[in-house]
């Protein structure tokens, strides 16, 4: 979660993520969830998404993106100091946007 501080205009306050999760629009994702501490719940409601982490057990979700855009979400459930306020963003983008994107991270 970006502090206050470092809040540009335009940004949510308690949804803008300093990482967002790049994906490829019109491809089926599979997201696989699971926890090392405490239960999570790593939803986006926009989507029609919501998967519970539970620490011991791998869950998986599969969905698909129609459109180019920002989708927010948030760790639904109270499992810890500040986890309500654990935010999630997906970034949907063209399919040669995240080639691009992804080239930047292989380690040669």
């Amino acid at each position: 979660m970006i502090s206050v501080d470092d809040m540009s205009y335009g940004t949510l306050r308690l949804l803008e993520v300093d990482n967002r999760v790049i994906i490829p629009r019109h491809n089926s994702i599979r997201v696989l969830v699971s926890s090392s501490d405490v239960l999570h719940s790593w939803a986006v409601p926009s989507l029609g998404i919501k998967m519970d982490a539970v620490p011991g057990r791998l869950n998986q979700v599969t969905f698909m993106i129609p459109r180019r855009g920002l989708f927010y979400g948030q760790c639904s459930e109270i499992c810890g100091s500040n986890h309500s306020f654990m935010p999630i963003v997906l970034e949907s983008v063209p399919f040669k946007v995240f080639e691009t994107w992804v080239s930047n991270y292989i380690v040669d």
